[in-house]
This record gives structure tokens, C-alpha cells and sequence, in this order.
């Protein structure tokens, strides 16, 4: 197939959405004809657009790994001529274009569902219902709705674009777990020998609430055996390093690579993820598929509650002394926990990357195969 895939971002590693949709590129590299339009380096295959950020908005967007593209539609448009199916990733004015074109031209459609308005309000201070809903209705309407197929990464996120009208079909395409994300022999590292060390991961954004877990382990029985471990970037890293310091044992802050990331997921003995917002929850899927047992916030509007091998491993969201509760038990439970750890590994390989990318793509081809025939 001769495959368009339009994305404003491609290149970050700050968003899970981002590097998810390189995974996708990379794998669809391999089989089909595949041409990006979105911005940043240069690479074959890629027409490259410049990209900008809203002037009172732009730290937040730097910081969540977010940009607009802006696109020449001349060259869009010749782009999308030749193209057998195209796939956009996210609904901004890149995405306008491409869908106005490719609608123009009669092109099968494939939507990602990867923006959660939740997500956009929060990092900027509006958090209201109304302005969500609002979000939700114009996304539809505008993108979604006239696609001729949306892509979930969720029953969750599913449940919300049908909730909000989606008229179009919907399918559930996982981020999906990459197989170097899986059990190895990895040791502690030595001033962590003698301690218990929970690992948090992901943008240091306030929908992930590390705020929360700082303060529960504060208050934990337990607080001179833990140790806080985070990675990864956002608008809150000064923040957080500030709040982290009045740990009893100081909380660890790194961004690492891929490589580092797999180790503290084997040498680790607990994932907490607090986030309020998620339409996966990649960095939850990563962790178990390498046996990491999750202790998993049951947010109204996260869909990561799905990776929770059962109650005992969430907590109220939003709720200290829910997430206080069940931390110190499983730590005061470290045999218990351990066994969990093959059960967690069961649960991940339902998963798999390659599946993910193999499903997509089966979706892509049968609408490609309708579209001619029709």
C-alpha cells in the first residue's frame, strides 16, 4: 500500500503519543510505501513542514512535547494524490488540511485518537467539564466524524468519541508493548540496595500527580525504607525536584534512555501511576511487560485502570489515604508482591507491538480494498 501518515510530531520522546507513532512509522516503513508529512529532522520519506507554538502557550507546549504544523498545501496536496489510504494522528491544522484534501480526492481516511482534551486543559489551567465536552463535540464533528475510520487505543477511549456522537466506525489499536520491554537480570542500583524503590514514569506534567505519591510516602509507615524514582521531563521539574527533597530518603530524578528505563523496570519493586489522564497508559504497559507489578490510579478519566491485575493493585484517585493504604500493603507484603510479578507478565502479552501494528494495518488494507471496489 502506498500509505500517507500525516503527524504533527514525530521525532519528541517526551509524549507517549509521539513515540508511539514512531513505533507505527517504523514498523509500516518495513512493509508498505510510507511517506510522513509533520515536522522536525529530515529523513526519506518525510516532507517536512515548519512547525510553531501558540505565543501565550508556548512553554506549556515545549513542555508537553506538543507543536502545530503548518502546512503548504500545494505540496500536501501532491503528496496525498498518489497515496492509497491516508492516516492522520492528531487534529490540528495539519490534520485540517490533510482531511480537506484527501476528502477533496476521494482518499480513504484513517483518524488516530491520541488528544485527549482533558490533557490540553489540565496543562493549561482549565479544568472544567463543560470545556471538555465542548472539546470532545468539536472533534468529532470536525475531524473524527469525517474519517472513514477512527483508530482507539482503548475501550476507554472508544467509549468517550461514541459517548460524544461518533457516527464512523471505531477501532481498538493498542500502543502496544515493543519487545525489548521484558524481563532481564538487572540489579538494584547500590545506594538503592537496601531500600524499596517505587519508580514513577512519564512527563512531569500535574495530571500525573507525583505530587500525590510524594505526599503518600510521606505519610507512609514505611517512609525510611522508600525510595522515590522518577524519569522523565515536563513544565514541573524544578517543582517536584523541590518537593521530592523533603523526602526522608530524597527523591531520584532522571531522564534516561531507553536501555536505563528497561533496567529500573527490572530492578524496581513497584510502578505507581497516579495519573488522572490517560487514553492508555504506555509507561504502565512497559513496566509489567517486564514483570513490574502497577499499583494504578482508578481515574474516571484514565483508561490505565485496564492494566490493574486486580482492586488490590488500584487506588482512589485523587485520594492520599486510598493510595497510602494500598502502597504500605504492598510493601509490607514483598513476598506476595513478587508472585504478582508472573500473573502482571501474563496480562502484558495480550499487547504486543507487533500485533498492534499487524491489526492496524489489516484495518488499513480492508478499507483500501472497499474503497477500490466500491
Amino acid at each position: 500500500m502506498k500509505i500517507v501518515f500525516v503527524a504533527d510530531n514525530v521525532d519528541g520522546e517526551k509524549s507517549g503519543g509521539v513515540v508511539s507513532t514512531r513505533r507505527f512509522i517504523d514498523y509500516f516503513k518495513k512493509s508498505d510505501d510510507l511517506t510522513v508529512i509533520s515536522s522536525g529532522k529530515p529523513e526519506d520519506n518525510k516532507i517536512v513542514f515548519p512547525a510553531f507554538y501558540i505565543p501565550f502557550a508556548k512553554q506549556q507546549m515545549q513542555a508537553m512535547d506538543f507543536l502545530f504544523v503548518w502546512p503548504d498545501k500545494k505540496i500536501l496536496a501532491e503528496a496525498i494524490k498518489e497515496a492509497d489510504l491516508v492516516h492522520i494522528q492528531f487534529p490540528f491544522f495539519l490534520g485540517y488540511q490533510a482531511l480537506k484534501i484527501a476528502r477533496k480526492m476521494n482518499k480513504p481516511v484513517v483518524f488516530g485518537f491520541h488528544v485527549q482534551p482533558e490533557n490540553l486543559m489540565w496543562n493549561i489551567g482549565l479544568d472544567y467539564e463543560w470545556l471538555n465536552s465542548f472539546l470532545y463535540r468539536f472533534f468529532i464533528r470536525t475531524f473524527y466524524n469525517k474519517a472513514d475510520l477512527v483508530l482507539s487505543p482503548s475501550e476507554f477511549g472508544k467509549k468517550m468519541l461514541e459517548k460524544f456522537s461518533l457516527q464512523v466506525p471505531i477501532e481498538i489499536v493498542s500502543n502496544g508493548l515493543p519487545e525489548q520491554f521484558k524481563p532481564r537480570q538487572c540489579i538494584k542500583e547500590p545506594e538503592f540496595e537496601d531500600k524499596f524503590v517505587i519508580l514513577m514514569v512519564g512527563r512531569l506534567a500535574k495530571e500525573k500527580r507525583h505530587d500525590l505519591v510524594m505526599q503518600a510516602i510521606k505519610q507512609s509507615r514505611f517512609k525510611d525504607k522508600i525510595q522515590l524514582v522518577v524519569t522523565g521531563q515536563g513544565a514541573l521539574r524544578a517543582e517536584l525536584i523541590d518537593l521530592g527533597n523533603t523526602l526522608p530518603n530524597p527523591a531520584f530524578f532522571e531522564y534516561v534512555s531507553q536501555e536505563k528505563l528497561i533496567s529500573l523496570f527490572n530492578s524496581a519493586d513497584l510502578f505507581i501511576h497516579a495519573s488522572e489522564i490517560e487514553l492508555e497508559g504506555m509507561a504502565v504497559l512497559e513496566a509489567i511487560g517486564c514483570g513490574l507489578p502497577a499499583l494504578i490510579s482508578d481515574a474516571e478519566h484514565s483508561a490505565s485502570a485496564q492494566f490493574a491485575l486486580n482492586d488490590d493493585f488500584l487506588f482512589s484517585a485523587g485520594n492520599l489515604e486510598s493510595l497510602t493504604i494500598k502502597m504500605d500493603y504492598w510493601i509490607e507484603h514483598e513476598t506476595e508482591l513478587k508472585e504478582s510479578k508472573v500473573a502482571y507478565l501474563e496480562k502484558a502479552q495480550d499487547y504486543t507491538f507487533d500485533a498492534s501494528a499487524q491489526h492496524a494495518r489489516s484495518l488499513y488494507k480492508e478499507l483500501v480494498k472497499k474503497h477500490n471496489a466500491a
